[in-house]
């Protein structure tokens, strides 16, 4: 069973942190759609987004663009830290700290920099990520294999 009081509270408030921080880069995308007056169903690549300069088309869709990433590895990452809590809980919070850190960066970089600057946090965040989902199997192999 489960210690909710012990370590795994650490991976609870990583899963959150993730949670609260693809909510946040959402918060950003609400902001260029302003800033920029692209309304909804418009992704970037309509009528609305059609009328931007080339700058403004850029940082605006590198907003949306966050925030979808964001989004379509947000199971994994949340998955991960979870799972792999259960058996490591520590460094499985640790690894979500570091994916935190750098959605973070990504976001920064992209932001910023266009698609080029969001590799060093790209890099980051998948590699945690996936040193996630590797303790989650690691720790089910020892589950089976000591008979828990």
């Amino acid at each position: 069973m489960v210690d909710l009081n012990g370590d795994y509270r650490y991976n609870i408030l990583a899963a959150a942190a993730m949670l609260l921080q693809c909510q946040l880069a959402g918060v950003a995308c609400g902001h260029s759609r302003r800033k920029y007056k692209i309304d909804y169903p418009d992704m970037g690549c309509g009528r609305y987004a059609s009328k931007l300069s080339d700058k403004e088309w850029v940082e605006f869709n590198s907003a949306i663009r966050v925030h979808q990433n964001y989004v379509e590895q947000l199971p994994i990452a949340v998955g991960g830290v979870l799972l792999g809590g259960l058996y490591f809980p520590r460094f499985s919070a640790a690894l979500g700290a570091v994916y935190v850190v750098g959605r973070f960066l990504y976001a920064q970089g992209y932001t910023k920099f266009g698609p080029k600057g969001r590799m060093a946090g790209a890099i980051t965040a998948n590699l945690s990520a996936i040193a996630n989902l590797v303790t989650s199997f690691v720790g089910v192999y020892f589950a089976f294999k000591n008979g828990n």
